[in-house]
């Protein structure tokens, strides 16, 4: 039986945003086993619809690291937490469009080490 409270959608997105996150991540841990939720164009992550219903707008236009999101794992603005953005790399060589990529090439990029050069 689940821990959780139960809410209607329009009080699970009045959230604040670190509220909301919580929520779902306890939702990943009691239903998913604690595994990123599966999401499409139809079943949006549900930080992604938070984003677009709070109107959280972003100061940047671009930025130089993409975060991931803690729920659906997929690539995110780490400002604003937008899940619309156009990931580019170098892994191969050339700069290219992440979204093209294989899952393998992907799985690198996420398992590559990052420093900061001081």
């Amino acid at each position: 039986m689940s821990n959780l409270q139960t809410m209607s959608t329009e009080e699970l997105f009045a959230l604040p945003k670190n509220e909301f996150i919580n929520r779902c991540k306890e939702w990943c841990n009691e239903f998913n086993d604690g595994q990123p939720m599966k999401t499409n164009e139809d079943n949006p992550c549900p930080v992604h619809a938070w984003v677009a219903l709070n109107g959280k707008k972003c100061a940047h236009e671009t930025v130089a690291n993409i975060a991931q999101c803690p729920i659906c794992d997929q690539p995110m603005c780490p400002d604003c937490m937008n899940h619309n953005v156009h990931q580019l790399s170098r892994v191969t060589g050339y700069i290219s469009n992440v979204s093209g990529w294989n899952a393998a090439k992907r799985q690198e990029l996420k398992d590559r080490v990052r420093s900061d050069v001081k």
